[in-house]
């Protein structure tokens, strides 16, 4: 398989073990994950997850200033894909478990997954699979990574559309630049 989900050593055991320890004593707030049983939980596609602040975008930076902030599985009942687990990275390296999500982006993922499989750019070169997220204009997208070239697959719903459209880094930021651009005040002239 051309796009590679790395291994993040170590941090799979704790979010499995935090997974189970919810199950056990019903701490799931969310329907799927409380309506799931403890031995049909499993984690599956790990990526680490970047993100880039309003400041980059707004003053024409790129991909390279994309800051790492954890890792993010997709969580699956029995096979059926139902939920994800995000870590956060602590001062001293370590993750520990920062959310457990159902929601849009879940199944956007899974979408953007299967398009990003199919794309004849991912059959000709090695990707690593990421997570961008652009907090302050609600962007989420997949980032296919390799040495040579970046795709990004915004997930929906997605404030700039082209939700499932694979885009080449610049079309994907010039995007976030024009969003940024629509939601600051217009300046005054005094």
């Amino acid at each position: 398989m051309p796009v590679h989900m790395p291994d993040p050593q170590g941090v799979p055991d704790k979010v499995r073990a935090k997974l189970n320890a919810f199950a056990d004593s019903g701490r799931f707030s969310t329907t799927a994950l409380r309506q799931a049983r403890k031995e049909n939980l499993d984690l599956n596609t790990p990526h680490q997850v970047f993100t880039l602040g309003l400041d980059v975008v707004t003053a024409g930076g790129g991909l390279d200033q994309a800051q790492p902030v954890g890792w993010r599985f997709l969580v699956v009942d029995g096979g059926q894909l139902i939920a994800s687990a995000e870590t956060a990275e602590k001062p001293d390296g370590t993750h520990e478990v920062a959310q457990f999500t159902e929601g849009p982006f879940v199944a956007a993922t899974d979408k953007a997954l299967k398009i990003a499989h199919r794309l004849p750019q991912v059959a000709a070169a090695s990707f690593e699979l990421r997570l961008l997220r652009v907090p302050a204009l609600y962007v989420m997208a997949l980032w296919l990574h390799s040495p040579l070239v970046d795709l990004l697959v915004p997930l929906a719903p997605s404030p700039i559309g082209k939700d499932g459209k694979p885009l080449p880094p610049a079309a994907f930021l010039n995007d976030l630049r024009e969003l940024a651009g629509k939601m600051s005040p217009p300046e005054s002239s005094a």
